[in-house]
């Protein structure tokens, strides 16, 4: 019974498969299929100042430009120049209010006005009626009647540069109209208190602009009249 026993468990198969051994040439192909250590970068060489001189920098980009709107306040305020001043010099204009002069001009071109407006002309104390006159030679470019001015009007330059006008008249002169050509002397109104001169405040309210816009008859830019009208 005994020899049956082994019989039987020599002639049965083994369970675990047993990996076979691998050949001489197997191996040498194992090892040279192992990865090698990588070797660390070679460092690099430092940078001298010769090199560092070679290096160009970027240059600097200039700022951009202020918005069209905004003026810079080294450039100031006006656009009346010198030669504005002395072109109207040459032009000897003449004191609009019959018998005023130059004397018994007051300069208040910088003085307030209600509503905190500057008042960039200056007043010319007379009578009621008293006759006004052209200060130059010119072009009748409007005639307006206002809240503020009144009976006003507006004249303009022979150069077109410079507009002229006169406030709170009483009325126009006889035959004054628009495009009408003017000279130097001219009768156009006369000293009222039309407008907000106040009631009994007889006078003219003289200004000078430079134009500062095509074909304007207003907006343009204080000029002073008192110096130009032989105030001292």
């Amino acid at each position: 019974m005994l020899g049956v026993v082994l019989l039987l468990y020599q002639s049965k198969p083994s369970d675990v498969p047993v990996a076979p051994s691998p050949s001489p040439t197997a191996r040498t192909q194992l090892d040279s299929e192992t990865p090698k250590p990588v070797s660390s970068p070679k460092a690099l060489p430092a940078q001298t100042a010769s090199d560092e001189s070679k290096v160009k920098p970027l240059p600097l980009m200039p700022p951009p430009p202020p918005p069209p709107d905004v003026v810079p306040e080294s450039e100031g305020q006006g656009t009346v120049t010198a030669a504005d001043l002395n072109y109207l010099a040459e032009r000897h204009l003449l004191i609009p209010v019959s018998g005023v002069t130059a004397n018994q001009l007051r300069d208040n071109f910088n003085e307030g006005r209600s509503e905190g407006r500057p008042h960039l002309a200056i007043d010319i104390m007379a009578a009621a009626g008293t006759p006004v006159m052209a200060t130059t030679d010119g072009i009748v470019t409007k005639l307006f009647q206002s809240e503020r001015g009144g009976i006003t009007l507006y004249e303009l330059d022979p150069s077109g540069r410079y507009v002229y006008y006169y406030a709170h008249l009483m009325r126009y002169a006889d035959g004054i109209a628009e495009g009408q050509h003017l000279r130097r002397g001219d009768l156009i109104g006369y000293v009222g208190d039309t407008g907000n001169a106040g009631v009994g405040n007889y006078h003219l309210h003289f200004a000078i602009s430079k134009v500062t816009a095509p074909h304007a008859w207003s907006g343009g830019e204080p000029i002073n009249p008192y110096p130009l009208l032989g105030g001292k």
